[in-house]
């Protein structure tokens, strides 16, 4: 996904002041919307669906072509994913992000 705002990594205390509303997270666009994601948990907290907030994230892309591509996308980064799976409405690929949090992209068939 496309970066929507990001604090310049040489950023001086004004401009670190302007970005201060993401918490030290970013926003990526997504259509025409934006995702913000930042950090949230102590130092050395784990990400734990079993726990109170966030299950997974489900993004919708067009169609099976979109799926078939981010197959392609992620063997092509070394990424670990399931395989595309029906799912009665639609279609699924599911793989993880860095803290282990459950990332999936829906087709409708």
């Amino acid at each position: 996904m496309p970066v929507a705002i990001e604090e310049p990594a040489d950023a001086d205390a004004a401009t670190k002041g302007q970005y201060a509303f993401r918490y030290g997270g970013l926003l990526y666009r997504v259509g025409d919307a934006k995702l913000g994601l930042r950090p949230a948990a102590p130092a050395g907290d784990r990400f734990d669906e079993n726990r109170v907030g966030l299950d997974h994230l489900s993004l919708k892309v067009r169609d099976r072509a979109e799926l078939e591509r981010a197959v392609q996308v992620l063997d092509e980064l070394g990424v670990a994913h399931e395989p595309i799976k029906p799912i009665g409405h639609g279609a699924i690929l599911e793989c993880r992000d860095p803290d282990d949090i459950a990332l999936e992209l829906f087709s409708p068939e």
